[in-house]
């Protein structure tokens, strides 16, 4: 078989982002997360018993892969009159989100993402969420409350906060390093 006709095999963490971000989506049924998957994956010209192989090999690895973010609770399963469904809990929201942001291109010409709180004793669980996330995606802490990135993640760390509920107490700059 020509190498430019093969299927390129993705890494286990390529594989594992896949899989969060097709749950991501939406929330989806067992039958079809694994439809999407295999339809993500490009048309091969191979003889019917071999492709029927591949496809039995893609399945058992879709849920193996399934079965490690249940594991590590990264998503849910819920039974409905349709069969399973896949969410993503909160934990693997944040596991996405990292594993997006780490893909994310580096900031040119000194500049940096920085995020600036101050966030009240009341909400101290979006204040510990807030710095849980930055460490997380790679932020490094400059001083007590404030973080920098060289990855340009203005909009997410923007939705982390609304999402948070925290956005009146936190400001997210693009800055540029001075000398």
């Amino acid at each position: 078989m020509d190498i430019s006709k093969k299927k390129k095999r993705l890494s286990g963490r390529e594989q594992m982002t896949r899989v969060l971000r097709i749950v991501d989506d939406a929330s989806t049924e067992a039958v079809e997360m694994f439809k999407q998957s295999a339809s993500r994956c490009p048309f091969r010209l191979d003889p019917e018993d071999r492709l029927a192989e591949d496809r039995l090999a893609e399945r058992r690895e879709f849920q193996e892969r399934i079965r490690y973010l249940r594991r590590k609770k990264l998503i849910s399963t819920r039974k409905t009159e349709e069969g399973l469904l896949y969410e993503l809990t909160d934990e693997g929201r944040v596991e996405l989100l990292s594993r997006c942001v780490k893909e994310r291109p580096l900031l040119s010409n000194d500049e940096v993402c920085l995020v600036v709180y101050d966030v009240p004793v009341e909400a101290s669980l979006g204040r510990d969420a807030l710095r849980y996330f930055l460490k997380r995606i790679g932020f490094t802490q400059v001083q007590q409350s404030i973080w920098q990135t060289d990855k340009d993640v203005v909009s997410e760390v923007r939705a982390f906060v609304r999402s948070a509920k925290i956005q009146k107490w936190v400001q997210v700059y693009l800055a540029r390093k001075q000398g």
